[in-house]
């Protein structure tokens, strides 16, 4: 074979293992990323049912607060309906009691609709929503407790004087019937 031919084919050759080795080392390559990928994988898993139990802890947690809130709103209704209707000072507490129905009642939807978007945000194993829906969940329905201590406090002065003004009434109905009587 002539030289020439054959440093050819020398390094035809040569280029077809530099070639074939680059393959094997592509091959080897992407293997080892498959791995990495699938180990992370595993592990973005367990970080997300940790994340989706944490959360779905606290929107629960907040849940309970919403409806511990429902109930003291709904005592102070009730508290509120066995009220005279003319009493002085009765419009602001009014005011108040329908704005702390109104909060409660949001705040019940949302814990409804940020249970479904919690469900919709794992499901769909996006990081940026999941982040967004761990931000939504209120941790404390504080500020909602305030106004109900307010209301409360609003409440008791208003009842003394409906209880007042009963007694009263009573008093006066007592006199009247008496007077009747001595006729």
């Amino acid at each position: 074979m002539d030289p020439r031919r054959r440093r050819q084919a020398l390094i035809a050759t040569g280029r077809e293992h530099a070639l074939a080795y680059r393959r094997a080392g592509a091959l080897v390559l992407g293997l080892a990323m498959v791995a990495v990928v699938s180990l992370s994988g595993c592990r973005d898993r367990k970080e997300e049912a940790r994340q989706k139990a944490e959360l779905t802890t606290a929107l629960q947690q907040f849940s309970a607060q919403v409806v511990e809130l429902q109930k003291q709103s709904s005592a102070l209704r009730a508290r509120f309906d066995k009220l005279p209707q003319d009493l002085p000072g009765l419009d602001p507490v009014r005011d108040d009691l329908h704005t702390l129905e109104e909060v409660v009642g949001v705040e019940d939807g949302r814990t409804k609709w940020l249970a479904a978007e919690l469900d919709k945000a794992f499901a769909s194993g996006q990081k940026a929503a999941i982040e967004k829906l761990s931000n939504a969940i209120p941790r404390s329905t504080a500020g909602m407790s305030q106004v109900v201590t307010k209301v409360m406090h609003e409440l008791m002065p208003l009842e003394r004087l409906a209880s007042q003004r009963r007694f009263f009434e009573e008093v006066d109905a007592a006199n009247a019937k008496k007077q009747r009587q001595e006729k």
